[in-house]
């Protein structure tokens, strides 16, 4: 469709030609040249008025917007409708800031292209907020060690994410640690002395200090946003380690509060406006739980966060609005500056959990309303590996969005924005949440079970998982969604590698759920015939499917993400491939005699997850080290 633009004059406030372009091109349209009639006009005015409206007739459209974020999101609502010989939609706009955090700190960090991408993605949803969460995964001037071979940004390319951002009234904004979750910087020797633990930086100490002014100097000359987030969070042994060597026994809730204060005067030296993660204000009188607090709780003043510095909530789980409430209202206590942070569920193992997170939102924002708590950002976090593709998380962040600004979420009207924005089905992309979301994982998937990563990467003779799925029927199940996955890669459009991907996933699961049991029964039972069939037929076939799915996982890595970091899902999958190579030798060498028996197969299999009554129940095991094997992989 070729698409005439009005009104990207000065005048109007700024909105630029070119990201028109770019948003337009890559949904296969094109800019009618001056001179030129187009099949569409759009006619842009900007108003004082917070909001926008979008009004259609015939081959015209007249989009009024007050901020830049609007002027595109209206922008994808007029192509959503394009086909419609008039229509006309108002709204009034978000509350406060909205936006997205990507996760680049968990092996993947997504390549300047990709962020590109999803600055695009964020402006046609009408958002004027993206962080990027890079704990050590971009420069620091001094410190060499920081970030080495992680695949860190350097600021030249940060600076070109955050004027290409700018264009679209997008403000990035640097999400950083200056506590704890720096274990991959601390590894280096030469960072020793930084440590209070492997994971926490060492309070109290000033050359800790001068590594996060360099840290601060170093985002200040990247980023032009004023704002930063400081991180903070899940210091659970702050003052336990070195600290304590140091300097003796501690109160953590007063440690904590006089390192913010330190923090905060090099912010003040830098003119940045900070926001931490706040669970640690919370885990101690909540008795260890975050959200256990009382409501009527009140802080010691000892313990108080400096009230300047923002508070951001975060719960990815909940589903009662009354807990939003009580959080919101805690945290009102603390500061008048908070922001609640949700959450994309794609960190769960090799799938999202799309039920749990929609869910979550939607309970959120309705818990949330009336507290005064107005900004707010959903996460992508890349738990363990950068696992689930970024791109997965797109459905989510349109559900995201559309709560945002108050809009329906019922799924056809989802399924023909989610178009527009993405050139994908909705209705398809969910069906990625059926590889964790098994029969008897709850309506939402609350206990946020991973079996589809279980089973992928639990080894075929000492599988860790076997007692927990035999005779459950995820065979049958996963063999189903295969199927259903195998009708969706048909109708797919760019994202077809992922449905490719995710059948093949689905498929090896479906033949890897029973593949220990049965070859530990037939050996057992001493049926040669079934334990050479499986060698012979089921193995090899799972070994190229898995080859398969390894490959396509490279290509998709490399699309969005850059190169480093893919070594260790390299390793991984390879290791699934090896193992079922290994393991068929062993069997094969068994029923030719060359070994008189298989003894990892004589030991019976327990179910990892029991309910109180003992009885199989599905859970969360996420970490793949504790999945691969019951030997000992990542300590000494």
């Amino acid at each position: 469709m070729r698409i005439k633009i009005r009104g990207t004059e000065d005048r109007t406030g700024g909105l630029q030609i070119q990201p028109i372009r770019d948003i337009l091109e890559e949904r296969g349209h094109e800019t009618a040249k001056d001179g030129m009639e187009g099949d569409l006009c759009i006619h842009f005015t900007r108003t004082d008025e917070k909001g926008y409206s979008v009004a259609k007739a015939g081959r015209d459209v007249y989009i009024s917007w007050h901020t830049r974020p609007e002027a595109f999101r209206a922008l994808g609502k007029a192509l959503e409708h394009a086909g419609k010989e008039k229509w006309r939609e108002e709204n009034k706009g978000t509350q406060g800031n909205t936006g997205l955090m990507f996760d680049c700190s968990r092996n993947g960090v997504l390549k300047v292209e990709a962020v590109k991408e999803m600055i695009r993605q964020a402006a046609l949803m009408g958002l004027n907020w993206l962080l990027l969460y890079t704990e050590d995964t971009y420069e620091v001037e001094g410190y060499p060690c920081f970030g080495a071979l992680r695949g860190r940004y350097t600021k030249e390319e940060i600076r070109e994410c955050d004027a290409y951002a700018a264009q679209f009234g997008i403000e990035m904004i640097p999400c950083i640690q200056t506590l704890a979750h720096l274990r991959t910087a601390l590894r280096w020797p030469a960072m020793e002395k930084y440590r209070d633990d492997a994971d926490i930086l060492l309070a109290e100490e000033e050359r800790t200090y001068r590594l996060i002014d360099a840290m601060l100097a170093s985002v200040k000359d990247m980023y032009r946003s004023k704002r930063i987030h400081l991180g903070m969070d899940e210091a659970f042994y702050l003052g336990y380690g070195n600290y304590r060597r140091i300097h003796g026994e501690v109160k953590q809730g007063e440690l904590i509060r006089r390192h913010l204060d330190r923090v905060m005067e090099i912010c003040e030296k830098y003119g940045l406006e900070p926001m931490i993660w706040s669970d640690m204000f919370f885990v101690t009188p909540g008795g260890g739980d975050y959200y256990n607090v009382p409501a009527d709780y009140e802080w010691p003043d000892s313990e108080k966060p400096d009230r300047r510095v923002t508070l951001v909530y975060w719960d990815y789980e909940g589903h009662d609005e009354d807990r939003y409430t009580r959080m919101a209202t805690l945290h009102k206590k603390l500061t008048d500056q908070v922001c609640f942070a949700g959450g994309a569920w794609i960190w769960n193992g090799l799938a999202p959990n799309y039920a749990q997170a929609m869910d979550a939102t939607k309970k959120a924002f309705l818990g949330l309303e009336d507290t005064g708590v107005t900004d707010s950002f959903c996460t992508l976090w890349l738990d363990n590996g950068a696992e689930t593709p970024m791109r997965a998380g797109l459905p989510m962040a349109a559900f995201y969005s559309r709560c945002a600004y108050g809009e329906s979420t019922d799924p056809e009207e989802m399924e023909s924005w989610f178009k527009m924005l993405c050139g994908e089905s909705y209705q398809d992309m969910l069906l990625f949440d059926r590889l964790d979301h098994i029969p008897g994982t709850g309506v939402y998937n609350e206990g946020f079970a991973n079996p589809s990563k279980q089973i992928f990467y639990q080894d075929p003779l000492t599988g860790v998982f076997d007692g927990q799925y035999a005779g459950t029927g995820l065979d049958v199940y996963y063999a189903e969604t295969a199927k259903l996955l195998k009708k969706a890669q048909k109708r797919a459009g760019k994202l077809e590698k992922m449905f490719r991907y995710y059948r093949l996933l689905a498929s090896i699961d479906a033949g890897k759920c029973e593949l220990g049991v049965k070859i530990r029964s037939a050996y057992l039972s001493g049926d040669r015939d079934i334990l050479a069939r499986i060698a012979d037929k089921e193995m090899p076939d799972l070994r190229k499917k898995v080859q398969k799915m390894h490959t396509l996982r490279e290509q998709m890595w490399q699309e969005e993400f850059k190169p480093n970091g893919y070594e260790v899902m390299d390793v991984r999958m390879a290791g699934v491939e090896t193992r079922l190579k290994s393991a068929r030798r062993r069997i094969l060498d068994y029923l030719d005699g060359k070994i008189p028996s298989l003894p990892e197969l004589e030991e019976e299999r327990l179910p990892y997850f029991t309910n109180e009554e003992g009885k199989n129940a599905s859970g969360k095991c996420n970490l793949w080290e504790n999945i691969v094997s019951a030997a000992n992989i990542c300590g000494v």
